[in-house]
């Protein structure tokens, strides 16, 4: 049977000509009728997530640290040692050299500090990679240093 066949009877038929049409099959609200349309997250979730990541990554100067600040983050630069499980905050400039970029944040392993050249290397657990991946992150850069282990936080704490 088609749908032409099936229907017949309604195909021609006006929706007014029926004056129970309106008691059976009420008209919507504006209100209800406009919820139907009106967009969905489909991941809930993500747009709350973009706006935090985006929050994570503003382009911003560089922030001179002061007196205290600078001689409490060498006090703890001294006090790491290779193995120990660190957080540091740093600067990432956009150009090399320059006064805007972006504060970052990352977590892993001291693989080692070298004076000389300045720099800290920091193992990171890469998931997206083989392997590690190591980091380098100058002094100059670093804007403050937390502890991951219990031996570091109480290290940290009898300092300040």
């Amino acid at each position: 049977m088609s749908a032409e066949e099936k229907y017949r009877d309604i195909i021609d038929k006006s929706w007014d000509s029926d004056p129970d049409f309106f008691i059976r099959h009420p008209r919507m609200s504006l209100e209800d009728r406009a919820k139907i349309f009106a967009p969905f997250a489909a991941l809930r979730g993500h747009g709350d997530r973009l706006q935090e990541e985006t929050g994570k990554l503003l382009r911003i100067p560089r922030v001179e640290l002061s007196e205290e600040e600078t001689e409490l983050l060498s006090d703890r630069l001294s006090r790491i040692q290779k193995g120990m499980d660190i957080t540091v905050t740093y600067f990432e400039p956009d150009h090399c050299e320059g006064d805007m970029g972006y504060y970052l944040e990352l977590s892993g392993i001291v693989r080692g500090i070298d004076p000389v050249s300045r720099v800290i290397r920091i193992e990171v657990d890469d998931a997206d990679e083989k392997g590690a991946l190591i980091k380098m992150i100058r002094f100059a850069d670093l804007a403050a240093i937390d502890g991951g282990n219990e031996i570091f936080a109480r290290c940290f704490n009898e300092c300040t």
